[in-house]
């Protein structure tokens, strides 16, 4: 059958956004160390429209008061705004163990963007209601703005300008400086 018909173009055809937001289910939770943030929680996700699986990070600091009670969160809150994602309560003890049963099997949604880091797509650490991605862009949107994730490639990014920016890290790494040296 031959095509019949008009198609609209679509609008930013010509615009590389570099990151796409995708619907998770939380599979496990579960603390980890870290020598950076007071709490530090592990989820492994799994991708509701293609299977994919994917492990987040989401950091937290606590404010404490003099006896190291923990008093509330500290900004950013992105523990809190997992619970909220979740629509469940979020229970830290007052030594700041968090109780991580209530989330899972609950859906998230998350944003993969395109990195010039170690891997080439990270996730970002802050997260969203899967009913309300408008919120979640366009706090990556002002994240992005303020020059946050910095190893995010930018919106109109060309895989030429990709190249570029990697031949540049490699001469930055390396140097001028040729010694017949394999590293």
């Amino acid at each position: 059958m031959a095509i019949t018909g008009t198609r609209k173009p679509r609008e930013n055809s010509g615009v590389m956004k570099n990151y796409f937001v995708n619907n998770c289910t939380i599979d496990s939770a579960e603390s980890a160390d870290s020598p950076y943030h007071d709490c530090s929680v592990r989820i492994k996700l799994t991708d509701t429209n293609n299977g994919y699986n994917y492990n987040l990070f989401v950091n937290q600091n606590f404010i404490k008061n003099d006896a190291g009670v923990v008093t509330e969160l500290a900004y950013p809150d992105n523990l809190n705004l997992l619970y909220l994602a979740t629509n469940t309560d979020i229970n830290v003890t007052d030594a700041g163990e968090v109780d991580l049963t209530p989330l899972i099997g609950k859906e998230i949604a998350v944003i993969n963007y395109m990195s010039n880091g170690k891997y080439k797509k990270q996730i970002w650490q802050r997260v969203g209601s899967t009913d309300d991605h408008d919120s979640l862009i366009a706090a990556f949107e002002k994240s992005v703005s303020a020059g946050y994730p910095k190893d995010f490639i930018g919106y109109t990014s060309t895989v030429e300008e990709v190249d570029d920016l990697k031949a540049e890290m490699l001469k930055a790494v390396k140097g001028d400086k040729v010694d017949g040296l394999p590293f």
